[in-house]
């Protein structure tokens, strides 16, 4: 089931329109219920406040990221693409 979402997530490269890349993942003909369920828990959980609450804008990112690393089995660069488009929701 990770492979498909981790494919997606890491196939994003509209990075001048950051804001729609939940939107690209989660509204997705390919993905299965449960795919787009476990990515919107992920971008949930790792959006949270609390790991986003340093007025340095590069800690969130950390700590979203090992967040991310610690509870989920995604590949690094999935993860990154994960944490980019939650950094723009912080900004």
């Amino acid at each position: 089931m990770m492979k498909n979402l981790e494919d997606k997530i890491i196939s994003f490269d509209d990075w001048s329109q950051p804001w729609t890349f939940h939107g690209f993942v989660s509204d997705n003909k390919i993905l299965s219920t449960d795919e787009v369920n476990l990515f919107n828990k992920i971008w949930k959980e790792a959006g949270d406040a609390e790991l986003w609450k340093y007025s340095d804008l590069t800690l969130g990112c950390k700590a979203s990221h090992t967040y991310i690393e610690k509870h989920y089995d995604l590949a690094d660069k999935a993860i990154a693409n994960i944490v980019r488009a939650l950094s723009y929701e912080w900004k």
